[in-house]
């Protein structure tokens, strides 16, 4: 019995030992990605001291080259992390009454993704010829897809692609909010001056390129080795006579 015992004080001890060590855990969970700089906040008129670990008890601190303070101190009411390596983190607030002494810590479970989790296409439905804009003057939209665990494309925040038509310049183009002609997909507007053909007559072919991707807090995936290219064709308009008179 007296060994029964012992080992419920040692289990208590333990779980005690854990809980001094972060305090309450909050149920909430922060999903981020590489790269992006959030502002961390918490209020009262104590004494605040911020600190990163890599595991949930808070007995090991996270490496510090996965992780970087924007200031010179951890030691204010709003801190901000820029967060550089994928893994999950537990981000710990002190806070002290210097009066009393007594002192309290709340963690928050901070899950860090790389960001090129984040991907753009070009949906199967997407537009792939059309007659050419020559004479309408209509911009083309086409239908794509972007996923992420963690990507953010709402209004205020809207996601945007790095691209060019035929290595022309590059520029950055919103995409659109509103869904595409095809449930699940958005849609992107190329304006029509840059898919004016050179011989409105004859059939010719453009490629969109995009390499980059970056979402509604700009985190970026960069994927400029290897770029999403989708042609579309302008088919020529019809040869017409002069008119005789």
């Amino acid at each position: 019995m007296k060994r029964i015992l012992f080992a419920i004080l040692i289990c208590a001890v333990s779980g005690i030992t854990a809980f001094a060590q972060k305090g309450e855990l909050m149920s909430a969970t922060h999903n981020i990605y590489t790269g992006i700089a959030h502002t961390y906040k918490v209020t009262g008129d104590d004494d605040i001291s911020w600190e990163v670990f890599s595991n949930e008890d808070c007995t090991s601190t996270a490496d510090a080259a996965a992780y970087t303070f924007t200031g010179t101190t951890n030691l204010t009411k709003e801190l901000t992390l820029t967060w550089n390596v994928a893994g999950t983190y537990y981000l710990r607030v002190k806070q002290l009454n210097t009066t009393t002494s007594c002192y309290n810590y709340k963690t928050l479970k901070v899950v860090v993704t790389a960001v090129d989790d984040m991907t753009f296409a070009f949906a199967a439905s997407a537009t792939s010829e059309d007659c050419a804009v020559n004479i309408s003057g209509a911009d083309i939209s086409f239908d794509v897809t972007l996923s992420g665990l963690n990507l953010v494309h709402v209004s205020g925040k809207q996601a945007q692609i790095e691209y060019d038509v035929d290595g022309g310049t590059k520029d950055w183009l919103n995409v659109s909010l509103a869904e595409g002609s095809v449930p699940g997909t958005y849609y992107i507007t190329i304006p029509a001056a840059q898919l004016v053909s050179t011989t409105p007559e004859a059939t010719q072919s453009f490629a969109i390129n995009v390499y980059q991707l970056k979402d509604g807090n700009g985190a970026t995936n960069d994927f400029t080795a290897t770029p999403v290219t989708h042609t579309w064709i302008a088919t020529g308009l019809p040869t017409i006579s002069d008119i005789e008179f």
